[in-house]
């Protein structure tokens, strides 16, 4: 599901609207965040001004700078923004999955956020590919989602070994190699068959972690490629 369904990125009329001026501000910071991700996505990082976001975003220069200092912070927040309806989302599409129900409680989480990228290309890009181009910018941002995730597979991993499923533990510092393996697969896929493909990765993915676990899942048969367009 597309992150803006359900919002409004019309430029808000002029004049006396009648509108809360929190809904207002609340409207134009999320122009902006769609603003800049789409510029960056299109751009690339380097090259994105903050032209290149009002343009997109339907509002003023003055605007822009009455909410951010530069394109830098815009990006920050449009990241930080980015990561939490990820998350959110993904929390959503796992929450009637059984958690007692450790092995498909991690094939969905690769699955459905595999999904909320594919379905989100511009945040894609934005969160596995640009940020690396921002370098310290969202260095700390980046380091945060990317624990949020080894979190996820670190509970399901629990939940098995507890379950007497997994035979071993192993080292925590391994779950954040897991979700660094994982952020290479999303972006060369990314930069190569493009977001629509993500999908396609669930499978692997999924059998790399059990892998790692230490109890090997061969048995489900990888989703077909979605050829590029």
């Amino acid at each position: 599901m597309a992150l803006e369904s359900g919002f409004d990125r019309r430029r808000l009329p002029p004049g006396t609207h009648g509108i809360n001026p929190e809904d207002v501000v609340h409207s134009q910071r999320m122009r902006i965040f769609f603003g800049v991700l789409e510029a960056v996505s299109e751009r690339g990082y380097n090259a994105t001004t903050v032209a290149d976001i009002v343009a997109r975003a339907g509002v003023s220069r003055r605007t822009f700078y009455q909410l951010f200092r530069d394109r830098d912070e815009c990006f920050l927040a449009a990241f930080e923004a980015a990561v939490d309806l990820v998350i959110e989302q993904l929390d959503e599409s796992i929450a009637s999955t059984p958690h007692s129900d450790w092995r498909t409680l991690i094939h969905t989480t690769l699955g459905e956020y595999l999904r909320a990228l594919s379905d989100n290309a511009d945040c894609a890009r934005a969160l596995h590919v640009e940020c690396l181009a921002a370098g310290p910018v969202v260095a700390e941002q980046r380091r945060t989602m990317k624990n949020r995730l080894a979190q996820r597979m670190r509970a399901a991993f629990r939940i098995g070994h507890a379950a007497g499923d997994i035979p071993a533990e192993i080292p925590d510092d391994f779950f954040d190699a897991l979700i660094g393996a994982i952020d290479d697969r999303i972006r060369d896929c990314i930069q190569g068959p493009g977001p629509r493909a993500l999908p396609d990765l669930t499978t692997h993915v999924y059998q790399v972690t059990m892998a790692l676990f230490g109890v090997p899942d061969l048995s489900r048969q990888p989703e077909p490629v979605v050829p590029p367009r």
